[in-house]
């Protein structure tokens, strides 16, 4: 299977971009992924949020916002799903991480921070499609950080992109001003630095248990970031 065989196939199901992470551990320094598939290559895709449904949340949640979320995540799991089935079918091994987790009744999430599954953010990075901001969100390097991410491995040996390894926010604060509960520490994103050197993933939490009726999202640091703003139609 190609590479363009895979971004035919990404398109066709609403992806906005994609791009592919060498998830190795070896001589760049690259240290082993945290809860990642057991395969070489990451494809890491990106969905667009339809910018209408960001008008107000820097204020508050919508039920907008919350809608499009859903939506978005849908859209990754299926595009996902596809793509798995396209590289089994041509004899590679393939897997997919879906774009969120959700609590069922019988096994509640104690702690999000550490819910023992693979950040999509981590792929992300390493494919060179964006770095990570100042409240932790994922900044596409075309789009901001209004989008949601998925991620499939597999051993289709493709070129990868070069990681990004550093924050490019600079000294905008937009989302830290932003963020109700103060959790941005406005510290520039490190490649492997420790979570909570940048941001208070508990107090965000605390914060958007509130909204159980939206899902427990936010999104006012998403909101408000000049890069999400400025993005291409």
């Amino acid at each position: 299977m190609t590479a363009a065989e895979i971004d035919a196939l990404l398109r066709s199901r609403g992806i906005a971009e994609w791009g592919i992470a060498d998830m190795r551990p070896g001589p760049t320094g690259a240290p082993a992924a945290r809860h990642a598939p057991d395969l070489p290559r990451a494809i890491s895709m990106a969905a667009r949020h339809t910018p209408a449904a960001l008008a107000g949340v820097d204020v508050a949640p919508t039920a907008d916002y919350y809608a499009d979320y859903n939506r978005l995540n849908a859209l990754l799991d299926d595009a996902a799903a596809a793509l798995v089935d396209a590289l089994r079918t041509a004899g590679h091994d393939a897997e997919r991480v879906p774009a969120t987790i959700y609590e069922d009744g019988d096994d509640l999430i104690e702690d999000w921070g550490n819910a023992g599954v693979f950040a999509h953010k981590t792929a992300a990075t390493r494919a060179g499609l964006g770095w990570i901001g100042k409240t932790a969100l994922f900044v596409s390097n075309r789009y901001g950080p209004w989008v949601r991410l998925a991620t499939v491995f597999t051993d289709l040996d493709l070129p990868a992109g070069t990681p990004i390894e550093e924050g490019r926010c600079g000294a905008c604060r937009a989302c830290v001003d932003a963020c109700p509960v103060d959790a941005g520490r406005d510290v520039r994103w490190r490649a492997g630095m420790p979570r909570d050197e940048l941001f208070d993933e508990k107090a965000c939490e605390v914060y958007t248990e509130r909204f159980e009726d939206l899902g427990g999202v936010c999104g006012s640091c998403l909101a408000v970031c000049p890069f999400g703003l400025a993005a291409e139609g």
